[in-house]
């Protein structure tokens, strides 16, 4: 880890992001859906962000597979 700790998108910064994705993807996002759609995003920016300040050591391996 590069010792900077990541930051949750602002509502503004998710904004731009699903701006950015629907011209991109030519997807236009529907007016009733834009503020659950920011919110979504804001919450998965604040998982990303909450997982990847976890330290890793160097050594560090992913866990396995376990399969029923």
């Amino acid at each position: 880890m590069t010792g900077v700790t990541p930051k949750p998108l602002t509502e503004d910064e998710a904004e731009a992001l699903m701006e950015a994705a629907s011209r991109a993807l030519s997807l236009p996002v529907p007016e009733p859906c834009r503020t659950g759609t920011i919110a979504n995003i804001v919450a998965a920016s604040s998982a990303a962000a909450f997982v990847m300040a976890f330290p890793l050591g160097d050594t560090d391996e992913p866990a396995p597979v376990f399969r029923a």
